[in-house]
C-alpha cells in the first residue's frame, strides 16, 4: 500500500490521524536543544522565501528543536522520529535513548548545518540492526553519489531511502519543483542498481496528484509531502485524489 509521509518539521503539527496511510515525521531532533517553537517560527519568518530564480522555496532553518529527549516524548511509536547528528558520537547517544521499536528517519543531509568536517556515516548502523522498526529510513541529499548510496545500502544495510532532502544553494536549502529531476535520477539509479530490494520514498515538488503518479510510475513506493503542507487543505485534497 502506498503511503504518504508528512515531512519534518510539518509532521510535528500535521498528523492526519484519520488516514491509515499517512505517517507524520517529527523533528529533526538532535542530542542538544537548538531552540523550541519560538526559534523555529523566528527562523521561518526570517529565512523562508520563495525564490523566483529557482522557482522554489529556500530556507536556513538549521534544525531548531528542543532536543531528542523531548522528541522521544512527543513522537508515538506509529509516527516517525527524524534524527540528525551535529557532532561525532551524537548518533551513539541517540541510539541509547530511542526505543528499538521506534520508526526512524536518519537525516544525513541538512544543508543548513555547518560541521568542522564531514561526519562519518558508520554510526548509522546502530539503527539498522533492529528488526522491530516498521521504518528505518535514510534521508539523503539530492547530490548523493552512487558510491555513497552503495555504502548506505550494502555496508550499512538501509532498505528504505528518502529521495531527497533540499538542494544546497547559497541561499540555504532549496525545495520545490527544482528537485524533481534530482529525485527522478536517484529513483532510476536505485532501481537500476538494486532492483526492487529498496523501498523508495520520493519527495520534492509534489504539488498535485500528477506528481505523485509521476514518481510512482518511475519506481517510487511512497511519497513525502513538504512545502505543500503550508496549505494543509491541499494535502487532504491530494491524499483524497481531489486536486
Amino acid at each position: 500500500m502506498m503511503k504518504y509521509f508528512i515531512a519534518a518539521p510539518f509532521g510535528n503539527y500535521l498528523k492526519y490521524k484519520s488516514y491509515s496511510n499517512v505517517y507524520p515525521v517529527t523533528g529533526t531532533w538532535t542530542t542538544k536543544s537548538r531552540g523550541g517553537l519560538v526559534k523555529r517560527l523566528w527562523k521561518i519568518g526570517t529565512t523562508l522565501r520563495y525564490n523566483r530564480t529557482y522557482q522554489g522555496w529556500t530556507n536556513k532553518l538549521g534544525l531548531p528543536n528542543p532536543g531528542i529527549l523531548v522528541g522521544v516524548k512527543k513522537t508515538a511509536l506509529n509516527e516517525i522520529l527524524s534524527i540528525g547528528e551535529l557532532e561525532s558520537g551524537d548518533f551513539k547517544k541517540i541510539a541509547e535513548i530511542v526505543s528499538d521499536e521506534q520508526s526512524l528517519e536518519i537525516n544525513l543531509s541538512c544543508p543548513n548545518i555547518e560541521h568542522d568536517s564531514k561526519l562519518s556515516w558508520d554510526a548509522t548502523r546502530l539503527f539498522t540492526n533492529s528488526s522491530k522498526r516498521e521504518f528505518c529510513i535514510v534521508k539523503v541529499s539530492p547530490l548523493t553519489t552512487i558510491d555513497e548510496l552503495k555504502f548506505l545500502i550494502e555496508e550499512i544495510g538501509f532498505k528504505q531511502i528518502h529521495c531527497c532532502n533540499t538542494l544546497p544553494v547559497k541561499e540555504g536549502g532549496l525545495s520545490g519543483k527544482t528537485l524533481r529531476p534530482y529525485v527522478n535520477k536517484m529513483i532510476s539509479n536505485i532501481r537500476d542498481n538494486w532492483g526492487e530490494s529498496i523501498e523508495i520514498i520520493a519527495g520534492g515538488g509534489v504539488e498535485k496528484y500528477q506528481h505523485v503518479n509521476d514518481y510512482l510510475a518511475l519506481g517510487a513506493n511512497h511519497i513525502s509531502l513538504g512545502t505543500i503542507c503550508f496549505t494543509p487543505w491541499r494535502v487532504k485534497s491530494l491524499i483524497n485524489k481531489r486536486d
